[in-house]
């Protein structure tokens, strides 16, 4: 980790230079016509001549030229002008320390908190306003979740496209063990005991009821985060409490833990080894793994249904999640960097993007039932239940101290699965190692 007062001295030089050389270039600039007349057709300005926008995938899929390519190709038929150059081998921190600040940074809203201590996320109101921007048109989750990361009401980023939590299922298991199949929006409960019914030893093999991921994930239909509103921890809560004690149910089934203390299992186990009967997901990631079962001797029967919920949060499941574009200040190539976004969030972008492997930000229902349309991955599959189950809202976030709290968060969890620590007693230990680690960081900063 970088000396975090010494970066900040660099980055402040940095950006006041950067800063200065922007206002005495804006001139230089392409112009763009008021887009107030023509609502929904501001991604049609174009950029008359060539131009690179340098983009920076922060742990947003988009990791060689060919994803750039699928991904922007409405772009490239748009703006031929355009060239947009995918940077790698390298850090945001190391760029901007070395002045190579990037046009524009694609990035999950899990990570948009981290980033903007760097300094590299512009307030875009002033992108929504200037090109005439429905924001209404977006997953409402989706903006409400950027906004909070304003705390004066700026908005650092313009989201393009979902991701949806689901639940997939080998139906060869259950077949197997003569289970009935999950239903859509199963209450947690009902998913934890019908994963007691397919954890079982056969022939040799175990067989997995559910891997339920990460806790922090498992949290999420309660919209739990590790801060309160008054800037406390918050895991030593009722919140907590139901869902570590879901968890410590789960883990007691006999066969779940298995040899060497093993208690995770993944999509390996479910798409390649396929003994994990229940999986709960991210929709694109189940999405990009599918077509492996194609080859011969790959594939077997499974289908999907709507993301479990909890029994006192009826019709709400996983948080949503979604990539956003972020402009530094700082960026050479504001304008075009503006076009591509644009570009992006039109609906013509939006329904190619849906029809392959990225769900749209757009909230069209009709749009998402065409989800990888073009791919016929889904065919016969119950597609439509995943949407039957809504996102729930994200919890607040703690930039500061967020990623610290979810280590004590997953401490406490292995203490209680592997060394049979009580739910009070674990979560009370995440609440201690919390406040004593936000109490050190307060007096180092002050």
């Amino acid at each position: 980790m970088m000396n975090k007062k010494r970066f900040t001295m660099t980055l402040t030089a940095t950006l006041a230079v950067a800063i200065t050389a922007a206002g005495c270039s804006k001139a230089d600039q392409p112009k763009a016509a008021d887009p107030g007349a023509i609502p929904g057709k501001a991604e049609d300005l174009v950029i008359t001549e060539p131009v690179t926008v340098k983009l920076y995938s922060h742990y947003a899929a988009i990791n060689t030229p060919a994803d750039v390519d699928a991904l922007f190709g409405t772009v490239k038929k748009k703006h031929p002008n355009i060239t947009i150059e995918l940077i790698k081998g390298t850090t945001l921190d190391k760029m901007i320390s070395a002045g190579e600040v990037p046009d524009l940074i694609a990035t999950s809203h899990f990570y948009m908190g981290g980033l903007l201590p760097l300094e590299v996320g512009s307030d875009m109101n002033d992108f929504v306003k200037k090109y005439g921007v429905d924001l209404n048109r977006f997953e409402p989750q989706a903006i409400n979740a950027i906004k909070m990361y304003g705390k004066k009401g700026e908005l650092f980023g313009i989201p393009y496209t979902l991701n949806y939590g689901v639940l997939a299922y080998n139906k060869d298991i259950f077949d197997r063990f003569g289970v009935p199949y999950p239903k859509d929006g199963m209450t947690w409960e009902e998913t934890v005991d019908l994963a007691a019914k397919v954890t079982r030893m056969d022939n040799g093999n175990q067989y997995i009821g559910l891997d339920p991921g990460s806790e922090r994930t498992f949290a999420r239909g309660y919209s739990l985060g590790t801060i309160d509103k008054n800037g406390k921890p918050a895991m030593d809560s009722d919140g907590y409490r139901k869902v570590f004690s879901l968890l410590e149910k789960m883990y007691n089934i006999p066969g779940y833990i298995g040899p060497g203390n093993k208690w995770q299992y993944g999509i390996d186990y479910f798409l390649k080894d396929q003994k994990l009967a229940m999986m709960q997901t991210w929709l694109a990631a189940l999405t990009s793994r599918l077509p492996q079962l194609n080859e011969p001797g790959k594939g077997f029967n499974w289908d999907v249904a709507g993301h479990p919920v909890f029994n006192d949060k009826p019709g709400l499941g996983r948080e949503l999640t979604f990539q956003s574009f972020m402009v530094p200040p700082t960026s050479k190539n504001k304008e075009a960097a503006y076009r591509v976004i644009l570009t992006m969030i039109s609906d013509e972008s939006q329904a190619e993007m849906n029809r392959g492997n990225n769900l749209t930000i757009l909230n069209n229902e009709e749009m998402k039932k065409q989800f990888a349309s073009s791919t016929d991955i889904y065919k016969g599959k119950n597609l439509p239940g995943v949407f039957k189950v809504k996102p729930a809202q994200a919890p607040i976030p703690s930039p500061e101290y967020d990623e610290e709290n979810y280590k004590f968060l997953r401490e406490s969890l292995l203490d209680m699965i592997l060394n049979k620590r009580d739910v009070n007693t674990v979560l009370r230990t995440a609440q201690e190692k919390s406040e004593k680690y936000i109490q050190s960081e307060r007096s180092r900063n002050n």
